[in-house]
C-alpha cells in the first residue's frame, strides 16, 4: 500500500471509530467531508447530507455567524483555535456545549484551503459545572444568611446580659454596693450568661450560669432561662428554692430533646444593708472571695452545698448557705471557661493561678479584678480563639457591720 493510501486509511479508520466530531471545511466554510458521529450530532442521518452546508445552515444565525467568523479569521490568520469550550445554538431552541479545536489546511504549496475541526460533546459535563457553580453560589448565601443571623443572635444574646446594675441607698454617701461583668464567647452565640436583680430595696439576686457545649444550641437555652429569671426573680425565694424551681422547669422542657444537656449555675442573694450573703450551687465552680487586703479563698460554703447540675436529677432540693461578709469584700463568680483554658503546651489555667492573680491585683473593686483576669487569660490563651465561652461576675460590699 503506498504511503497516500495509508494515510487515507488510517484517517478512515479513525474518523469511523472515534465518538469526536471531525470535519473538514472548504475556504467558503462548506463542509466537504464529515465523520458519522459528526453528522449524527448535527442531526443528520449520514456523512453525505451533510456535505456542502455551512454553519449558517446548520445553527442559529447568532451562534452559526460567530462559528462561520471565527473559521474564517483562522484561515486568514493561520491561527488555530485549541479546545476552546463554546455554546451551540440550534434552530429548536435547544442548546448543547462543546470542546473544540480548528486548525488550518494547506496545500502543497502552502495555500490555506480551508479548515479541519475537532469537536467533542461535553454538555453533560459543562451542565454539572453550572449546577455546581449555583450549588455553590446558594451555599455561600446560606452561609452568609446563617452568618448574618448568628450575629443578630449574638446582639441578642449580649442584650440578656447587664446592661445596668441596681441602684440601693445607703446612708452614707458611697455605694453599697458595686458590680462588674466580663462575657467572652468562643463562638458568636454563647451558653454562659449572667445576671444581677434588685429583688427589693435592699437585696440583690446574682446569677451566673453555664450551659453545657457552646453555640446555637447552647444560645437557645440561655434565651429560655433569661426569661424563666425574670420570672422566678419576682418570688420571694431563697437561692435554693430558686435553683430548685429552675431545675423543675428546665427538666420539664429539656424531656423532650435526645441529647444529654445540663445547666451549671451559682446563685446568690446579698443583703446589701447587712453584707450577710445567702446563696446555693448547682454543679458550678467555686467563687472566690477577696478581701480589701487581696486575701484570696475560695468560698468554702457554696462548695459544700454544691449539687448536682440543673436538669440531671428530678426534683432536686437544693440547699441553701449563708455567710457574713466583712466590709468591702468581694466575691467572683466565673465559668469554667476560664479555669479551663489552656496555653500551647495544653496545661490548663487552674484555679490556682485565679488565686494567685486576684492576690496581685492592687485593689479588689470588681471591674479591676474582671479586667485583670481578662487581660491574663487572654495572654495565656495565646489564640485568637477561646475553646470555651467565659463570663465573670464580680460584686463588692461596701457596707458597715452593725
Amino acid at each position: 500500500m503506498c504511503t497516500q493510501a495509508r494515510e487515507v486509511s488510517l484517517l478512515q479508520t479513525l474518523m469511523e471509530n472515534t465518538e469526536d466530531n471531525i470535519y473538514f471545511m472548504d475556504r467558503e466554510g462548506r463542509i466537504i467531508l464529515i465523520n458519522q458521529a459528526g453528522a449524527k450530532w448535527l442531526g443528520f442521518d449520514s456523512p453525505e447530507d451533510v456535505i456542502g452546508k455551512t454553519d449558517l445552515d446548520i445553527f442559529t444565525d447568532e451562534h452559526g455567524r460567530a462559528a462561520f467568523e471565527d473559521e474564517q479569521r483562522i484561515m486568514n490568520t493561520g491561527e488555530p483555535i485549541l479546545g476552546l469550550e463554546e455554546k451551540e445554538t440550534w434552530e429548536d431552541g435547544s442548546e448543547t456545549w462543546v470542546s473544540t479545536s480548528k486548525m488550518p489546511m494547506h496545500d502543497e504549496n502552502g495555500v490555506t484551503t480551508g479548515i479541519v475541526g475537532i469537536s467533542r460533546d461535553i454538555t453533560k459535563h459543562h451542565l454539572s459545572e453550572i449546577k455546581l457553580h449555583h450549588y455553590a453560589h446558594r451555599l455561600t448565601q446560606i452561609n452568609k444568611q446563617m452568618e448574618e443571623e448568628l450575629r443578630m443572635a449574638a446582639n441578642l444574646q449580649r442584650a440578656f446580659l447587664p446592661q445596668f446594675y441596681p441602684e440601693f441607698l445607703s446612708p452614707c454617701e458611697k455605694r453599697p454596693v458595686q458590680f462588674a461583668h466580663r462575657y467572652i464567647a468562643s463562638t458568636l452565640v454563647s451558653g454562659d450568661l449572667c445576671a444581677v436583680n434588685k429583688l427589693n430595696d435592699t437585696e440583690a439576686g446574682i446569677l451566673i450560669f453555664d450551659v453545657m457545649g457552646h453555640g446555637v444550641r447552647a444560645a437557645l437555652i440561655t434565651a429560655v432561662i433569661y426569661t424563666m429569671i425574670g420570672e422566678l426573680s419576682h418570688r420571694d425565694l431563697h437561692p435554693g428554692e430558686f435553683l430548685s424551681e429552675m431545675n423543675r422547669q428546665i427538666r420539664t422542657m429539656l424531656q423532650t430533646q435526645d441529647d444529654f444537656i445540663f445547666i451549671t449555675a451559682n446563685y446568690l442573694i446579698l443583703n446589701t444593708e447587712t453584707g450577710f450573703l445567702s446563696g446555693a450551687s448547682a454543679g458550678h465552680t467555686t467563687p472566690f472571695i477577696v478581701s480589701n487586703e487581696n486575701s484570696v479563698s475560695l468560698l468554702r460554703a457554696a462548695a459544700k452545698v454544691n449539687g448536682p447540675a440543673l436538669a440531671v436529677v428530678e426534683n432536686f432540693e437544693y440547699e441553701t448557705f449563708g455567710i457574713q461578709l466583712a466590709p468591702s469584700d468581694s466575691v467572683l463568680l466565673y465559668t469554667d471557661g476560664l479555669i479551663e483554658e489552656t496555653d500551647e503546651a495544653g496545661d490548663e489555667f487552674g484555679t490556682g493561678r485565679v488565686q494567685t492573680l486576684l492576690q496581685l491585683c492592687s485593689n479588689n473593686d470588681p471591674q479591676s479584678l474582671c479586667d485583670a483576669l481578662v487581660k491574663t487569660i487572654t495572654e495565656f490563651n495565646s489564640d485568637a480563639t477561646f475553646t470555651d465561652d467565659v463570663c465573670l461576675l464580680a460584686v463588692r460590699w461596701n457596707g458597715e457591720i452593725r
